[in-house]
């Protein structure tokens, strides 16, 4: 019984969790435990769980008398997740560089690609992950666990509660270019270069998704 309850919640939770990534629930929309009970089949005990679990991840939030809402990055948050995300990024393609095997070039390949071949009208979710893969793609290279744990985290916030309807789509086609000229320093293993192209990526996407806040 303790086992169903568990399961419960823990499928309460990524249920919500996917319907915000869906955009069936956006940043700022506020979320009722009824409506939520009856598009998900469930009792109202696991949701309020969910609910509880997502607030301290910070993608939801509980407001006095009003009740949970979807939290809206604002700029310095979105700005203190982009610095901290540098920092992780510089040093994931340094010991990317050292670590790399045949299979991770590969993979990261196939990333760049992936990214590059969609190609929306409009910058949306869908591309706003594909991005994040590449990324993740480099850190995983870097055989840190704790590093690619919390660069996730980061990109969770990011493609989770930014209105991705609000970006330019210039940066449709700069960053798939960015992407390859990344791996192809990678692949020479030039740490100078990859650490400043990083650099200038990363602060080119907060730029340009800043100006959607």
């Amino acid at each position: 019984m303790i086992d169903d309850s568990k399961n419960l919640m823990e499928k309460a939770y990524w249920q919500i969790k996917n319907m915000i990534f869906q955009q069936k629930i956006g940043p700022g929309q506020k979320l009722i435990y009824r409506d939520l009970s009856e598009r998900l089949d469930m009792s109202k005990t696991p949701i309020m769980f969910a609910l509880g679990r997502l607030e301290q991840e910070g993608f939801v939030e509980l407001m006095p008398n009003l009740g949970y809402f979807v939290k809206e990055l604002d700029v310095q948050e979105f700005e203190n997740l982009f610095d901290v995300r540098e920092a992780l990024e510089v040093h994931a393609i340094g010991a990317a560089i050292d670590h790399q095997t045949p299979d991770d070039l590969e993979n990261l390949t196939k990333k760049i690609e992936q990214h590059r071949e969609y190609m929306p009208a409009f910058y949306d979710r869908k591309k706003l992950v594909l991005d994040a893969e590449v990324h993740l793609q480099i850190a995983l290279m870097s055989k840190n666990k704790v590093l690619v744990r919390q660069l996730r985290q980061i990109f969770e916030h990011i493609y989770l509660r930014y209105r991705v309807e609000r970006m330019h789509p210039t940066r449709l086609y700069i960053a798939s270019e960015e992407h390859q000229q990344i791996e192809e320093v990678i692949r020479k293993k030039d740490y100078e270069k990859a650490e400043k192209m990083i650099r200038k990526h990363i602060r080119a996407a907060k730029e340009t998704m800043t100006s959607g806040l």
